[in-house]
């Protein structure tokens, strides 16, 4: 069953000559992981960022749980489209300590519910007993296990990585990327990956979409 629907999206940066999205469509099963691999300039990120809320398609229709997210006339709000990001900088709050940090998204609960979620993350993340750490103490692959836990503790409905893995070394990448994986199978989590690296996506996702090259403009 359809969890995630891009229906024909189109979307076009102000002043361009072309559009970096032109009739894209995408479904996602609940629960699963898909890749969008491609290289620079395919739309990767805009997709993510129209996706999340944070711009609005020129056309076409975005539906996330059966709710119109956006198209027809019909424009929800990022904050309440129930979507979580990981980036590849990580953007960890370095004044706030791992436990705030992972909390920051969970300002609807009650103080002992969010004490409670951030211990599950911890521990999701195999990182008890690190909560009153700050980020400056922490490694690379921690530092981004702690940005998946932020973005997880709220229960999103869908998760949103753009590149997380690109400031770390290959010999972390590769240990970070199986912890990913069995941390998403664990959260049941349905999520979309983008990434120009092959074996980030063969990784870690059930299935992989090749983005098409962009439409260069001639003008």
């Amino acid at each position: 069953m359809t969890y995630v629907s891009l229906k024909e999206i189109a979307y076009a940066y102000a002043g361009a000559g072309s559009d970096v999205l032109s009739e894209f469509s995408l479904t996602l099963a609940r629960g699963e992981t898909v890749g969008l691999l491609g290289g620079s300039g395919s739309g990767k990120s805009t997709l993510l960022r129209l996706i999340a809320g944070l711009e609005n398609p020129k056309s076409g229709e975005i539906t996330i749980d059966g709710i119109v997210m956006a198209g027809g006339g019909r424009f929800v709000q990022p904050e309440h489209r129930g979507v979580g990001m990981v980036f590849q900088d990580y953007a960890l709050f370095p004044h706030m300590t791992v436990a705030r940090n992972i909390a920051f998204g969970l300002r609807g609960l009650s103080r002992s519910e969010q004490a409670a979620r951030t211990e599950n993350m911890l521990e999701l993340i195999q990182l008890q007993g690190f909560g009153g750490r700050y980020p400056h103490e922490l490694s690379g692959g921690q530092q981004q296990r702690v940005a998946f836990a932020r973005a997880l503790a709220p229960q999103p409905k869908l998760l949103l990585m753009d590149e997380p893995f690109s400031n770390l070394d290959a010999a972390l990448k590769g240990e970070i990327r199986l912890e990913l994986k069995e941390l998403l199978k664990k959260s049941g989590m349905t999520s979309i990956l983008v990434t120009h690296d092959l074996a980030d996506a063969e990784a870690i996702c059930d299935r992989i979409v090749n983005m098409p090259e962009p439409v260069l403009s001639l003008v």
